[in-house]
């Protein structure tokens, strides 16, 4: 039997300049806690190495506080670069970019960011939407990219399903495949949300500042 061929990801719909707002916001969001987790699982990797005595006398809880950082950052982040058609993803919302060129356009622009006196010296600086970066873009967030191929075999085969094909086998999966570039990833996301938000409003989201002052002050005392 042939198998079916892949169906192609096609853009949301989009009926106003509101809705695409709200695709951005909800994908900065997932991007926003996966990265969260993430630094916590980087920090804590390192407090529990610097202090590896005090570590020790909880070994298994923080073996298993690490584990779940890492899975709730990777959940975030398979969500983010996900390939299902059926599925809310970065790739579409760029699809979706590419479909409402429109929008982006400076008259639109001016309209929605009248009220800032700045906006015309902002809209200079930030430029026109590059449809060459948008098709770099675009082919980033799909499986054309190595990496993102990668993170959604580790989606397929280990996080969110126990593939019968990796049951029994004899040398375990993660020593045969490399580790997703969470990194590269996730650093590259926020990149292009903020890329097309700038493009839609001139606006550009934050990351926020992270002190981990908590968490040392667990193995300091």
């Amino acid at each position: 039997m042939k198998a079916m061929p892949k169906k192609e990801l096609r853009p949301l719909k989009m009926d106003s300049p509101d809705k695409f707002r709200g695709f951005l916001r909800k994908l900065w969001d997932e991007l926003y806690w996966a990265n969260f987790h993430y630094e916590i699982l980087v920090e804590l990797s390192r407090l529990c190495e610097k202090h590896k005595q005090t570590a020790n006398l909880s070994a298994v809880f923080w073996t298993y506080t690490l584990r779940a950082h890492y899975q709730t950052s990777m959940v975030y982040l398979h969500r983010i670069y996900d390939q299902n058609k059926e599925s809310f993803n970065l790739h579409r919302f760029l699809l979706t970019v590419r479909e409402n060129r429109q929008i982006f356009d400076a008259v639109s622009v001016l309209k929605r960011r009248q009220s800032d006196p700045h906006v015309a010296d902002l809209m200079r600086a930030i430029g026109e939407l590059d449809l060459a970066q948008l098709d770099r873009d675009i082919c980033f967030s799909s499986d054309e990219n190595p990496e993102v191929q990668n993170l959604n075999k580790w989606r397929n085969r280990v996080t969110f399903h126990n593939d019968e094909r990796e049951l029994f086998r004899q040398m375990p999966f993660e020593d045969e495949n490399p580790q997703p570039n969470i990194d590269l990833l996730m650093e590259t996301g926020f990149q292009i949300l903020n890329r097309y938000s700038q493009y839609f409003d001139t606006t550009v989201y934050s990351k926020g500042c992270r002190d981990w002052k908590d968490m040392k002050f667990i193995f300091e005392r």
